[in-house]
């Protein structure tokens, strides 16, 4: 059995792991009309791949909520104390983690879900007779990108574990688990294909871009925004030379510390238009999402005495104490503020922190503090480091990037894992776990008995 044999009782079994609010938040869909596969294989044109483009991205955007919320409890960033739905406490913090318990599938079923559909355009667009040559190798470099992102999101969630690279159109067919450093290795040349398709894809898509890609909607700009995301997956891994390739031909910049200047990037949007999904952070009262208690007391002290700029703009002490299994916080995030806020897919001060970090990694402290000190003097009102700072600068980018990045990818849970530091993560309780990645779910193993995937077992955490 393949990754999609049987798709019908895995979405039911997701969609019972996702039951509470931002647990998971991979069901929010728009509704694009996206043709099912038999129309798109059995006489392609461009209406009909445009529209599935388009899914391709609203799939995209399904799993935002889970790498903010569910990545962002792992990192002790949020919690989720709803007290209607206490697994989100009794599963994501104490555990352990099971391949079929709760909030384990992570995206995975909408990561497969969107790359099989992704396949689907891949194999037909060729064949589109109203496309002109470089408008097919614009959707190409567009769906490629945004497939390498689906494969880049798993590796995240999964890391050692591995995961199922090729996806087999046959539902007969079993794919087969890779380790992550070939993982890892696939999805760098995905991204570069994309890059090379987008360099012979003229001067216009085909298709439309949401208003989340202003300024980045011709293949040219969007070819930066493919050069961001592979710099991401090259810091990932530790490639921090071609980390810095990969910057140079994106959209980074420091031309201005402004906000503006830091949020430029691409973003999901939301709306509340019928058959468009609204923001799945979105809690004002608040009724489950609060941040860590501590998320504004580690916030370190401006000249002036008051807090980093960044974790006051993302996060104030609220009039509501939600308490649930021993834990409570009245510590609010403001980072989306109305139901139709964006959510960020990657943005311009996400792309200087990987430059700082790349420099640091091949030792060239000068220029990653440079970087470091543009990000936190502009965006956090803190004293810069001096110019020959000899402390430890990977404690100083991690502090950066978890106030500068809050709330928005699940960053500091994959940054703590990378540099050894999850043991750094506070447990509000001693009974709390800090889960170092997540097993592979639970319909993958059960297809696998014979020689199951080593991901199918249960994670304790520490």
């Amino acid at each position: 059995m393949t990754t999609f044999r049987h798709r019908q009782a895995r979405t039911l079994l997701f969609a019972a792991a996702c039951a509470s609010v931002v647990a998971c938040n991979s069901a929010d869909i728009a509704n694009y009309n996206s043709p099912n596969t038999s129309q798109l294989e059995g006489s392609p044109n461009a209406a009909t791949v445009n529209t599935t483009v388009a899914g391709v991205l609203s799939g995209s955007r399904a799993g935002a909520g889970t790498w903010a919320s569910t990545l962002g409890i792992f990192g002790r960033e949020i919690m989720n104390l709803d007290g209607a739905e206490p697994r989100n406490v009794l599963a994501l913090l104490i555990g352990p983690l099971e391949p079929g318990g709760f909030g384990t599938d992570a995206g995975w079923s909408n990561s497969y879900r969107n790359l099989r559909t992704a396949y689907t355009i891949l194999d037909v667009v060729d064949a589109v007779p109203d496309y002109t040559a470089a408008q097919k190798s614009g959707v190409k470099g567009f769906v490629k990108t945004f497939m390498a992102l689906e494969y880049m999101n798993q590796l995240r969630v999964r890391d050692t574990f591995g995961l199922v690279f090729d996806v087999p159109k046959d539902p007969t067919v079993q794919g087969v688990f890779i380790t992550r450093d070939e993982a890892y290795t696939k999805t760098a040349a995905l991204f570069d294909d994309a890059k090379t398709d987008l360099a012979a894809a003229g001067t216009a898509f085909p298709f439309t871009l949401t208003t989340g890609f202003t300024g980045f909607s011709t293949p040219a700009n969007f070819l930066r925004v493919n050069r961001g995301l592979k710099a991401r997956l090259e810091v990932y891994r530790g490639r921090w030379a071609d980390a810095l390739t990969a910057l140079n031909e994106s959209f980074i910049s420091t031309a201005a510390g402004t906000t503006a200047g830091f949020a430029t990037g691409v973003y999901h949007v939301y709306s509340t238009a019928s058959g468009d999904a609204t923001n799945p952070l979105f809690d004002p009262a608040p009724r489950a999402i609060v941040a860590v208690p501590e998320f504004l007391t580690d916030a370190r002290l401006r000249t002036d005495g008051s807090r980093d700029l960044r974790a006051t703009s993302k996060a104030v002490v609220g009039t509501v104490n939600l308490a649930t299994q021993g834990i409570s916080s009245n510590v609010r995030p403001i980072v989306y503020p109305t139901n139709v806020t964006s959510i960020p897919i990657i943005r311009n001060e996400e792309l200087i922190l990987l430059r700082a970090e790349a420099n640091i990694g091949l030792g060239n402290r000068a220029a990653a503090i440079a970087d470091l000190n543009f990000v936190r003097t502009n965006a956090g009102g803190l004293p810069a480091l001096a110019s020959d700072f000899a402390g430890d600068l990977v404690t100083e980018l991690l502090y950066d990037r978890r106030y500068s990045l809050f709330f928005e990818y699940g960053h500091r849970w994959v940054d703590a894992r990378r540099y050894g530091r999850l043991g750094e993560l506070k447990k509000q309780l001693t009974t709390h776990r800090v889960f170092p990645l997540v097993p592979i779910p639970v319909d993958e193993c059960n297809q696998r008995l014979a020689a199951p995937p080593k991901g199918c077992v249960n994670v304790l955490g520490g």
